[in-house]
C-alpha cells in the first residue's frame, strides 16, 4: 500500500505511474529523478504533501538524449502537473495536469 511508503517515494511513484500510462513501457525507459524537493515552504520536510520532481527519460528507443520534465505532485489529491523543460529549466510546453483516480481500470484521468 502506497500510504506506508515515505511521501517522497509516493511522489515519485505517482509520476512514474502517470508516465507509464501515457508513454507505455517507454515511459519508464531509463527514468531518472534528478531533483526531489518538498514544496510546502519548509525546507527538507519529508512529510510534505506537495513535491517538485525534476526527472528525465528517453522518449523512444532511438533517442540520443533524455527529455527533462518538471512535475508538481500533490499527494492528498493525487494530482500531477508537469511540463517539458530545457537544460536551463525553462518550460518548452504548456503545463498538463492529471488526477490519478484509482478505479478498476486504474487509468489516470485528465483534470479539466
Amino acid at each position: 500500500m502506497t500510504e506506508n511508503k515515505p511521501k517522497q517515494i509516493q511522489a515519485i511513484d505517482l509520476v512514474k505511474e502517470l508516465f507509464e500510462h501515457i508513454h507505455g513501457n517507454l515511459g519508464l525507459l531509463r527514468f531518472s529523478v534528478e531533483k526531489l524537493e518538498p514544496k510546502n515552504g519548509v525546507p527538507n520536510n519529508m512529510n510534505s504533501n506537495t513535491w517538485e520532481v525534476i526527472f528525465s527519460f528517453y522518449k523512444t528507443l532511438s533517442s540520443q538524449q533524455p527529455t527533462k520534465y518538471l512535475a508538481e505532485v500533490i499527494l492528498d489529491t493525487k494530482i500531477v502537473s508537469f511540463n517539458e523543460i530545457d537544460e536551463s529549466g525553462k518550460p518548452t510546453e504548456k503545463k498538463k495536469t492529471y488526477q490519478i483516480v484509482e478505479e478498476a481500470s486504474e487509468e489516470p484521468e485528465a483534470k479539466k
